[in-house]
């Protein structure tokens, strides 16, 4: 690591550790310092000299900065990593948070949807999902705010509506649920959680659309679905949890329910009487695809009257007249404020972002900052992002020595990465992916999960040593024969092949001139000119820390140097083939698939 600060003069004063069969060396740096005391030979220099011993005080090193950028974006190149080396992670995470959205993906669609109407002389044309798939990608790859892509793909697995549904595949459906994800990113939760309440999309996913209130007399009572995948999903989880995410128990040694039946009843009762913003009677379908677009709104003749018991004692009174939304307010607040609250989000947030099995010492110390974000706020994301990214757990350099470290490689942030690492262009900077092939080898795409339990469960446990260790392995879940054949397939075409995306018609008969200047291809200029025998090691070493952090072995190097070889190197089309087959190879390396 290259030292941030300069002209400290360091003391350090080791201590001998008497503790019988302990080791008597001690690492001095690498994010240790216990049993050393640090002084410096200047009162006036700011900061404090600690923090050298602790990786506070270096900017990091290209591979700690590769390994960083593998957790806080979706994909990276070179000059990302160089970036970041010479600015530090929280200026880098700074800079990044006060980045200004470009564009909506609610006004990407509105664009796409016009061209449809004019170029088909239809006014009446309907906006179809492949819309939103075009205007995801575009946003993608023409939008410099990595980490809040970043974390609104972690969002978009705890707060999960899916393509899956029945939104008849409309893209204003999926854009502007994005959009929420995207603009609460580092907000508030509760704010996040109020925002998705009212989305039409979560409406109809969760089925409290239209969702009347109670009449015994014909057997009609509220939908409870969203209330019980509010609780279990989206804020509290099934058990009580002390603030460190470990489980509660009672007396018998069982976990503590977090709720009950009576509960989810109690709750149901809340979320009743939203409707459509564009009609003018309830219960009503969609009237168009923008119907979308609007938040729902309440008719409180529909919703529930009368005093709703939530969790912890706390009572929704009998407003009179009855007021809707005060009693959804008051719900999202009762969740809000759960002790669970901090401790569950977080552990998700971790596990998404960084490791699978995070410690409970590092997600109390996150679920504190969730708590309050030091000016005595609650649920700040900006500030929980921050703590996570920044935490010593999440940076300490003996991690990546420690096997239970870190996690699978989501298949989608894979395909990915190839485009950011190789800075996939077009010719007129427009892009077009329907993510159709990607979704087809791997299981995966935006908005897609099977379910509204995401792609995988955050506690899903692989059977064998993991289980039997007591971890827990989320991405496994979608890892089976299947999958781990398609996503060598797809590297093939991705790569070797170079059909990267898939870049279709908007209507159907438009004509393929329209959009070949949005055909993506890959730039792999800089890797030929290093493809020779005598400087392979190096492109190796380029791809090593660009795609996998350095964490590729000597061993697995060598594999893939000996293949290489193999092939000729004269012509510019060789060249290209040997730098396409060691990116082939390097990412179905298990090292790379590990994110360690």
């Amino acid at each position: 690591m290259k030292y941030k600060i300069f002209g400290i003069w360091l003391l350090i004063q080791c201590y001998t550790w008497a503790l019988s069969g302990q080791r008597d060396t001690i690492t001095i740096g690498y994010g240790s310092y216990m049993g050393v005391t640090v002084n410096t030979s200047s009162n006036q220099l700011p900061g404090n000299p600690e923090n050298t011993l602790k990786q506070a005080g270096f900017l990091p090193n290209e591979n700690a900065s590769a390994r960083f950028l593998s957790n806080a974006t979706l994909g990276f190149n070179l000059s990302d990593i160089t970036a970041l080396s010479d600015m530090g992670y929280e200026a880098w995470i700074d800079q990044q948070m006060n980045i200004p959205r470009g564009f909506t993906l609610l006004q990407k669609i509105r664009d796409y949807h016009q061209i449809v109407k004019d170029s088909t002389n239809t006014p009446t044309a309907g906006a179809g999902i492949r819309l939103w798939k075009y205007a995801w990608w575009q946003y993608l790859m023409t939008s410099p705010d990595a980490l809040r892509q970043r974390v609104a793909w972690a969002l978009s697995q705890l707060l999960v509506i899916s393509e899956f549904s029945g939104f008849s595949n409309n893209a204003y459906a999926l854009g502007t649920y994005y959009d929420v994800l995207l603009n609460h990113a580092f907000g508030n939760y509760k704010n996040l959680l109020t925002a998705v309440t009212y989305r039409p999309s979560m409406g109809v996913y969760l089925t409290y659309m239209n969702n009347p209130r109670s009449n015994p007399a014909i057997n009609q009572f509220p939908d409870e679905n969203y209330a019980r995948e509010l609780m279990q999903l989206f804020t509290i989880g099934t058990v009580m949890l002390n603030n460190d995410g470990t489980v509660m128990l009672d007396a018998a040694g069982l976990p503590l329910p977090a709720y009950d039946n009576e509960d989810i009843i109690e709750f149901s009762k809340i979320f009743t009487g939203l409707t459509w913003a564009d009609r003018t009677q309830f219960n009503r379908s969609a009237a168009n695809d923008t119907s979308y677009i609007a938040d729902m709104v309440m008719w409180n003749s529909f919703h529930e009257p009368g005093v709703k018991n939530l969790l912890n004692g706390f009572q929704v009174p009998n407003r009179n007249p009855v007021d809707g939304n005060a009693d959804i307010m008051d719900a999202i607040e009762n969740l809000f404020q759960h002790s669970n609250t901090p401790p569950f989000v977080s552990r998700f947030l971790i596990q998404r972002l960084v490791t699978s099995n995070p410690s409970s010492a590092y997600i109390q110390r996150v679920a504190n900052v969730f708590i309050n974000n030091g000016q005595g706020v609650r649920g700040d994301l900006a500030a929980v992002i921050k703590a996570i990214l920044l935490d010593p757990e999440a940076s300490a350099c003996e991690n990546g020595n420690i096997p239970t470290y870190g996690m699978l490689r989501e298949p989608f942030v894979r395909y990915v990465q190839i485009h950011k690492a190789f800075n996939a262009s077009t010719l007129s900077g427009n892009f077009r992916n329907d993510m159709n092939n990607v979704y087809l080898h791997t299981g995966q795409r935006p908005l897609a999960s099977p379910s509204v339990f995401n792609f995988y469960q955050q506690d899903y446990q692989p059977i064998g040593p993991i289980e039997s260790a007591g971890l827990v392995a989320p991405e496994f879940q979608i890892t089976d024969a299947q999958t781990i054949a398609g996503f060598i397939n797809g590297l093939y075409r991705w790569i070797i092949d170079g059909d990267i995306a898939d870049e279709y018609s908007l209507y159907s008969g438009e004509p393929s001139a329209n959009y070949a200047n949005q055909i993506a291809s890959l730039n792999f200029m800089d890797e030929i000119l290093v493809s020779d025998d005598d400087k392979l090691h190096i492109l190796l070493d380029k791809l090593n820390l660009v795609l996998a952090q350095g964490r590729v072995s000597h061993n697995t190097l060598n594999i893939i140097t000996n293949v290489v070889k193999q092939f000729p190197n004269n012509t510019t089309q060789e060249k290209t083939d040997r730098v396409k087959l060691s990116i082939y190879l390097m990412m179905s390396a298990p090292e790379y698939l590990i994110n360690h």
